[in-house]
């Protein structure tokens, strides 16, 4: 009864690793994924495929059922490598395609730890932890499972010269066909990385302790193991896992650092102090098209207070202060504090008015530039069917009698 038992649950679990598969094959066709999802898909089946071959063996009497799982576990792994490596949309990855050798120079790095040198120097910054721990943790992590599965399947693979061979082999495989297809890049560093973390692994696997474990658990040997190799193989995960865990959160709160500097430069928050008196003294601001009036405030003691403490006029708050801020946003904030003012052309304009005969896309210059004067366009589009410009003509009458007075004088 026991063993019909064993079988019947083999199926079954069999038959989930696979709908899993199924799942996880459809969603990718289908949709865009991330690497993390794509992992724990993986993980999932292949997790029910190892107790389905465990039950498996258990009801034959013999572990062939679970060196078949080594096969497909290789195999499951062998297509997240690719599909992340060649095919990965969220990376704009598309194997099919051919880039040839053009531009190789922006495509190749073969200077050693250039890359890795950017990143490192990067891990302070607006970069996204996911971007600094793929490109460095990442490439250290992809190509690891070869120094599990290439011993385990492959007698001559436990010879290290056979497996560096291989491994370099593959990887500068998979990084000449980034290149052609222009999937990736194809860079030294990549394969330094990927080779130290397969090599690490492989020697960590190689600790007499470690083996015996691996082929205890996938292939049903009974080597022993003492209970303080047990401690120490255990801690070892504990702390590895902890120092992994402790990089990200660092990492983490330096970009949620940076980032909060960044919205205060770049998205302040602003308040207004003024006298609320009307006087004559209204010239707020001027650009090169405009003049901006306030209709009745003094702009003399007007100030704009930034994040609660800094203090400026309008005309530094835009164009000497650390803040990335201009006068349309500023307008916006008037509109919103019911502060009043206009807005006056400093030259002659006049409007257009276009058929938009390119659907939803269109594209305009801002400053057409002449001899004797430039047009600066502002687009006034509202209907995208209509394209809309105010067309504002800046002399350089000035410019022209420099010149004159200058000629003159010689």
């Amino acid at each position: 009864m026991g063993k019909k038992v064993n079988l019947f649950s083999s199926i079954f679990l069999y038959v989930i690793a696979s709908l899993v598969l199924i799942i996880y094959f459809i969603i990718s066709l289908n949709s865009q994924i991330t690497e993390m999802a794509r992992v724990m898909f993986l993980g999932v089946s292949a997790l029910f495929l190892y107790f389905g071959g465990f039950l498996l063996s258990k009801y034959l009497g013999n572990n062939k059922p679970l060196k078949i799982n080594l096969y497909i576990f290789f195999i499951l792994y062998l297509i997240l490598l690719i599909t992340l490596t060649l095919f990965d949309s969220l990376w704009l990855r598309n194997g099919f395609s051919f880039a040839g050798f053009n531009n190789i120079s922006e495509r190749v790095n073969l200077i050693p730890f250039k890359t890795i040198i950017t990143f490192v120097g990067q891990f302070d910054s607006m970069y996204s932890t996911s971007q600094i721990m793929l490109n460095l943790f990442g490439n250290v992590l992809a190509f690891m499972p070869m120094a599990f599965f290439l011993p385990l399947l492959f007698k001559r693979q436990n010879k290290f010269k056979w497996f560096l061979l291989t491994v370099t082999l593959i990887i500068l495989g998979t990084e000449f066909l980034q290149l052609i297809t222009g999937s990736g890049r194809c860079d030294i560093d990549d394969l330094i990385l990927n080779l130290t973390g397969s090599v690490l692994l492989y020697f960590l696997l190689k600790i007499k302790s470690v083996n015996n474990l691996i082929r205890n658990i996938f292939l049903l040997e009974k080597n022993k193991i003492s209970k303080k190799a047990y401690i120490k193989i255990i801690l070892f995960i504990i702390v590895v896992i902890t120092l992994f865990m402790g990089i990200i959160v660092y990492r983490n709160s330096l970009y949620n650092k940076n980032y909060e500097e960044y919205n205060k430069i770049n998205n302040p928050d602003i308040t207004f102090k003024y006298d609320k008196k009307c006087t004559n003294n209204n010239l707020l601001y001027e650009d090169d098209i405009y003049k901006y009036y306030f209709k009745c405030l003094d702009s003399s003691k007007f100030k704009v207070i930034v994040n609660g403490k800094d203090e400026f006029s309008v005309k530094d708050l835009l164009d000497n202060s650390k803040y990335n801020y201009d006068i349309d946003r500023l307008l916006d904030n008037f509109d919103y504090s019911d502060i009043e003012y206009e807005i006056k052309h400093k030259y002659t304009y006049f409007d257009i008015e276009l058929e938009n005969n390119l659907s939803n896309s269109y594209y305009a210059v801002n400053v057409v530039d002449g001899n004797i004067a430039s047009l600066c366009l502002v687009d006034k589009t509202t209907d995208e069917n209509k394209l809309k410009y105010e067309v504002n003509i800046i002399p350089k009458i000035m410019l022209m009698y420099g010149k004159e007075a200058s000629n003159r004088k010689q």
